[in-house]
């Protein structure tokens, strides 16, 4: 049989040298010359150019899945995966980066995304609210502030949606969920252990009023508002479980849940968590007993609401399983609060001064806005400005730096998911899509209130978990309604 030769190659010439190799020379030059001017930023790069090529043989299909899942988990751990003198890099930020390009490369090689039915329009109100934000740097008086915040803006959104097209396959969705209860009970061990002792994680940033000695528990989010945020966040998830599932083992476990995320909340000393809580259970009320066919639950909904009470109301009093600090049953008193409103003085008073301050400054730029994250900035040039120059009300962080646009594009956003998430958790007939919906748009009701708890939420990851795990109920109910598209 002839053998067929091949083209004989032009004298002189070498082997062309594999794509892989060129785009690692590539970004080794790019770390270089971040490494002059930024040295963190240069050494970020080189540990994505270095993980990209470890994994440059791997089916970008069969990488990503587990690449979304790990990246969520990174996201709840946060600064706390940094190395050390190096807080800035921590493993989420490298992994969403690394994800990023991932997606790039993949359309450029002539790869296809097809966005699923449910996820068009919220991710379209993202991209604008996205783009708003990016063209808020025009006008922003701090250049550097407004990239930055819509950097992380860009990197939120990308986890989001990375979950929202991981939840297309239930079976991923299930994966995560177990994942996501995994980290809440690391943090919950890590909170406990923080009330044991009264030591705290390298990344716990204890505020003014914690320097007298332990306040509360900050678990791996920090400080403790926003760890009370991660927990009112995820008591749906728990609080769920007994209403929509006949197994009794995940009854257990969301009765467990449910009961762990309340009595943390109480640890954690935080008025918007305790009142995010509230909100869920009133929710939960609501929601179930606005379904015609699930009525016979609202007596499970009722009975997980007198659980919840009987729970919280002799901790506060100092009679239950959990006992408080006095200093944390002064910080849960309400009427506390209101009278550091009144007197101008302690937390209350300062976040009035910055709720006023918000509202005067969004009036002096006629609604548009002071440009993305630049409202600090401009609090802190004001001639009476407040102890602290963060707003710690994300609704009024949006307005102040996105003006009436910017609060309107996320208000949008807000209720697609929350409306969608209710009419499909009362429409689908699939267990499993009830508990994405119900748990979904409690979370949603929470963080009303919960969202004045941090102190900023641009980049508290578990917010973002939270709305692509609602994008990815809608998602799966579409899915129902259309099994071909499935």
């Amino acid at each position: 049989m002839p053998l067929t030769d091949a083209p004989a190659r032009p004298a002189g010439s070498g082997a062309a040298p594999p794509p892989a190799l060129i785009a690692a020379l590539v970004g080794a030059v790019a770390a270089g010359a971040f490494a002059v001017w930024q040295p963190l930023v240069g050494l970020a790069l080189a540990i994505v150019v270095v993980i990209a090529v470890m994994l440059r043989d791997i089916p970008m299909r069969r990488l990503a899945p587990v690449l979304v899942v790990v990246t969520a988990l990174a996201a709840v751990a946060g600064p706390n995966l940094a190395p050390p003198g190096a807080p800035g890099i921590f493993l989420f930020r490298i992994l969403i980066v690394l994800l990023g390009l991932g997606v790039i490369g993949y359309l450029l090689m002539d790869g296809r995304l097809a966005l699923p039915a449910g996820l068009p329009r919220p991710a379209a109100i993202l991209g604008i609210w996205l783009v708003w934000s990016a063209l808020s740097i025009g006008w922003a008086e701090d250049t550097a502030a407004a990239i930055r915040w819509s950097s992380f803006m860009a990197m939120m959104i990308g986890l989001a949606l990375a979950i929202a097209l991981l939840c297309r396959r239930r079976r991923r969705a299930q994966i995560l969920l177990w994942a996501l209860a995994g980290a809440f009970a690391l943090a919950c061990l890590v909170a406990m252990a923080e009330a044991a002792t009264g030591l705290h994680l390298p990344s716990f940033r204890a505020g003014t009023e914690n320097r007298g000695g332990l306040i509360g528990v900050g678990s791996l989010f920090g400080n403790q508002n926003n760890f009370a945020a991660f927990l009112s966040l995820s008591l749906p998830y728990f609080a769920v479980l007994p209403i929509v599932f006949r197994d009794v083992r995940l009854k257990a476990i969301g009765f467990a849940g449910g009961a762990l995320a309340l009595m943390f909340i109480l640890l954690a000393g935080s008025k918007s968590g305790l009142l995010s809580a509230g909100f869920v259970v009133i929710g939960l009320l609501v929601l179930v007993g606005s379904d015609r066919r699930a009525r016979g639950r609202l007596v499970v909904a009722g009975g997980i609401a007198v659980m919840a009470v009987a729970l919280v109301v002799p901790i506060l009093q100092g009679a239950g399983p959990v006992k408080l600090d006095e200093r944390t049953v002064t910080k849960l008193d309400f009427n506390v609060l209101r009278s550091q409103i009144e007197t101008q003085s302690g937390s209350g008073g300062v976040r009035n001064a910055l709720l006023n301050d918000g509202l005067n400054i969004i009036a002096q730029t006629n609604g548009l806005g002071v440009g993305a994250g630049n409202a600090e900035s401009q609090v802190r040039s004001l001639v009476n400005s407040p102890a602290v120059a963060n707003l710690h009300n994300w609704w009024l962080e949006v307005l102040v730096d996105g003006g009436i646009v910017g609060l309107a594009l996320y208000l949008l956003f807000f209720l697609t998911l929350l409306r969608g998430q209710a009419r499909a958790g009362r429409r689908t007939q699939d267990p499993f899509v009830r508990y994405m919906c119900l748990a979904g748009a409690l979370s949603l009701i929470g963080w009303i209130i919960g969202s004045v708890g941090p102190s900023t939420a641009i980049h508290f990851t578990p917010m973002w978990i939270m709305f692509g795990l609602g994008m990815g109920a809608l998602v799966l109910a579409h899915q129902e309604e259309r099994p071909s598209a499935s």
